[in-house]
């Protein structure tokens, strides 16, 4: 192999590094999340879970675990055939949000393996949306209520 051979190569790779830096840095600078969040951690003032028609009140670590976890939800547009399915024991969950906004109200559906199937029309009109986080949502709910 000669030398212009070589230097073209290492100009070849050091381009491509170029444009995949650029490619990553535009969308750093343009700050688009990763994945989509359905709440600002920031603009939330607090959040309830109703169970048997009363509000309980999550702590503040429960409240960033639960907004972490509706966060991470995906669309679906049907409800899974299979898996195990257990009725929720509340309500609704109801999350307070600053500057005047208006509450949101999540609507469980089931439990799907542990996984919480929910509505909320604001962040999916057409369908469902439906927790991953594998149990860790549900634990969270219930510890949030007397049992």
């Amino acid at each position: 192999m000669d030398n212009r051979t070589l230097y073209l190569l290492t100009a070849l790779v050091l381009i491509a590094m170029a444009v995949l830096l650029g490619l990553n840095l535009t969308q750093i600078l343009q700050g688009t999340p990763a994945t989509q969040n359905y709440l600002n951690p920031n603009e939330v003032r607090g959040v309830a879970v109703v169970h048997d028609n009363k509000n309980y009140t999550l702590n503040f670590q429960q409240q960033v675990d639960l907004i972490d976890k509706l966060n991470r939800s995906v669309k679906i547009s049907d409800i899974p055939t299979e898996g195990t399915k257990q009725k929720p024991d509340f309500d609704k969950i109801v999350i307070y949000q600053f500057n005047n906004k208006p509450d949101i109200s999540v609507t469980p559906v089931t439990y799907i393996d542990s996984n919480l199937i929910f509505k909320q029309p604001e962040w999916n009109k057409e369908g469902y949306l439906m927790d991953t986080s594998a149990g860790l949502l549900q634990q969270t709910i219930t510890n949030s209520y007397d049992h």
